[in-house]
């Protein structure tokens, strides 16, 4: 970069700065409490006040395959860390999304149409309730009995059973007739927050989840010939698994290769049989927000593990567990430890913060804490976007605590990022090519909906636009204007100060301005608040001999990065580029000059991740 360039850089930054600091965003009323309540703080950090409530799971399952019958008994310790006195707790019961008489937003087979979880017995601090005292509407479950006071600590026992879904594969289900997984599948207490108190957003099927950190302690019983990978650390692998698969689980951990640990000869002959009729599986995770276990008695396992810490030396195992028929799974574990790999080192180059990481075979594209669900696919490229996509949902929203139900840009935007920022490093022999077409289809249209809009508000083809490409987009325009290392130092400030607990939207936008230094108010309003055009245009070339002045419009009103490739009648090139802080004073022009003496051929503006309505208007093309 020449002089010339770097002040004007330092120039506009400058400038920037001092007009960003007179633009507020615009902050609702619900989130604007928790600020005179000084429970969150402007600057983007917990307020000294903050607090989150908190529950622990002891769960036993047991599950047959051969019925699809889940029978379950847990106890649930609460605690009401709010300054409220809680007058009723809400329940989840996601699997009550098959119930007959649910709102569904997404098909459901009619086999798997049931009569939803059975509330067997259900007992608050060990004096059992009756039905008069919880009612149960889809997928809430509101119980009305004493009222829990601030910081009192309560325990819930329900014990309950459904039917697992067969043909309706919803983020969870029967894959086939040996093979299972088995998510959301135990009542448990909503999220009370200091934005909206309840989460009573029913579960439709469509938008995703917002659960509370806390402890789940699990044991799971399937049939003998089954094994289980699931949330966690299995605790008791000597009593489930023969000592030769023990040792390989425990030479993956300590190895950088691969390892297979249950290949297809060992299902071809029968080697992991022990007669057992039924095994119960022990599992334990801490602090995380979910649960989740898969389940399958012909699925192969490959594993390696590799440093992510490399101060403590911490390791991370990787598995990738598949049918062996899908053979264009073979890959999916080299994928998966290069995407560990980068997101501990390079992107957001924070540790990763699992023990492990599973990607499990299955007919959907689903993350849960420590766990993914790929469907096989057989082209390269997309097979390496989505291992990226899912793992990188292991930092939003399982280590940082995002509201998926109402944020779902905040988890959703940072994954798709991922995907092409992540995918040349993950292997660069698979050509990237990602199309942002559905974006520019939609912003400036009718249809378009601001990034900020509630996810339940959001629909058609506005939905994927606002909840994943465009904020991917922002988050990549605002990386390329402050650099790697500076966006990753904001990223580092903000997931240090959320690990563990819930941020808003307006948490990240300040903990952005805050770790960075660089106040972006300016680009957070128009970008993720405001609905707008992006519209860049080639408007004035000017040639001397000695330089080429060109002249760039922003016909719309959204900042766009600019990013010019000159071609020169003599077959060289060149490019220019200026980050979205060229468009950051409010003006509507900007003038690119090329030094050089050679004649122009054409110039061509924009790149695949630059979004434009009308393209037509970024070629320009040398007289004849």
């Amino acid at each position: 970069m020449n002089k010339t360039l770097k002040f004007l850089l330092f120039f506009s930054i400058f400038f920037y700065q001092n007009v960003s600091a007179q633009i507020a965003l615009p902050v609702a009323s619900n989130i604007n409490k928790s600020y005179i309540k000084k429970q969150r703080d402007p600057n983007g950090a917990p307020g000294k006040n903050y607090w989150q409530n908190r529950s622990d799971y002891y769960i036993k399952v047991n599950f047959d395959p051969s019925t699809a019958k889940l029978k379950g008994v847990i106890t649930i310790e609460y605690v009401n860390n709010s300054p409220d006195t809680l007058s009723k707790v809400v329940f989840k019961l996601y699997p009550n999304i098959y119930q007959k008489e649910s709102i569904r937003a997404v098909p459901v087979q009619a086999q798997d149409l049931t009569d939803g979880v059975a509330i067997e017995k259900f007992s608050l601090n060990g004096q059992e309730l009756d039905t008069k005292q919880y009612s149960i509407r889809g997928t809430n479950m509101t119980v009305r009995s004493s009222k829990i006071l601030p910081k009192q600590k309560v325990q819930f026992d329900i014990a309950y059973s459904y039917d697992l879904n067969r043909g309706s594969f919803i983020r969870g289900g029967q894959i086939d007739s040996g093979a299972f997984f088995i998510a959301y599948f135990f009542p448990r207490i909503a999220v009370y927050d200091d934005i909206d108190g309840w989460n009573e957003y029913p579960y439709t099927g469509q938008y995703e989840f917002y659960n509370d950190f806390g402890q789940f302690k699990t044991e799971i019983t399937v049939p003998g010939d089954y094994q289980v990978w699931a949330t966690g650390e299995l605790k008791n692998a000597t009593q489930v698994l023969k000592p030769k698969y023990v040792s390989l689980i425990d030479q993956a951990n300590k190895s950088d290769e691969v390892v297979d640990i249950i290949s297809e000869a060992d299902l071809k002959t029968g080697s992991l049989s022990d007669n057992k009729p039924v095994k119960t599986w022990e599992f334990q995770a801490d602090n995380v927000t979910d649960f989740a276990f898969g389940i399958s008695n012909h699925y192969v396992w490959k594993a390696s593990s590799l440093i992510v810490d490399p101060v403590t030396g911490r390791r991370t195992r990787v598995d990738a567990v598949f049918n062996p028929d899908h053979k264009e799974y073979l890959p999916v574990i080299k994928y998966g430890c290069k995407t560990v790999d980068l997101i501990s080192n390079r992107f957001p180059a924070v540790p990763f913060p699992f023990s492990h990481e599973t990607i499990f075979d299955g007919p959907t594209e689903m993350e849960y804490p420590m766990m993914v669900v790929n469907s096989p696919l057989e082209k390269p490229q997309e097979a390496i976007e989505l291992t990226a996509h899912e793992i990188f949902h292991s930092i939003f929203p399982f280590y940082v605590g995002i509201n998926e139900t109402k944020y779902s840009f905040m988890d959703e935007g940072f994954a798709t990022l991922s995907e092409f920022l992540l995918h040349p490093l993950i292997d660069s022999t698979v050509k990237l090519n990602y199309d942002v077409t559905d974006a520019n289809a939609v912003v400036g249209s009718e249809q378009e909906l601001p990034i900020m809009t509630l996810t339940p508000q959001l629909a058609g083809r506005a939905r994927y636009v606002a909840k994943n490409l465009k904020p991917a987009l922002g988050y990549f325009y605002v990386k390329e204007m402050l650099g790697d290392a500076l966006f990753n130092k904001a990223m580092h400030y903000y997931i240090e100060q959320w690990k563990g607990k819930h941020p808003t939207p307006h948490d990240f936008f300040n903990c952005i301005n805050t770790g960075s230094g660089v106040n972006l108010n300016w680009f957070w309003k128009s970008w993720f608040f405001d609905k707008g055009v992006p519209d860049l245009a080639i408007s004035k070339v000017n040639s001397t001999p000695k330089k080429h002045e060109i002249r760039i419009s922003n016909l719309g009103n959204l900042a766009v990065p600019v990013h010019l490739t000159v071609y020169f009648k003599d077959g060289t090139q060149k490019t220019v580029d200026s980050s979205i802080v060229c468009w950051s004073k409010g003006n509507k022009t900007m003038t690119v000059s090329v030094v050089s003496t050679k004649r122009l051929e054409k110039i061509i503006l924009g790149t695949a991740f630059d979004l434009d309505v009308q393209p037509e208007n970024n070629i320009w093309v040398s007289p004849k």
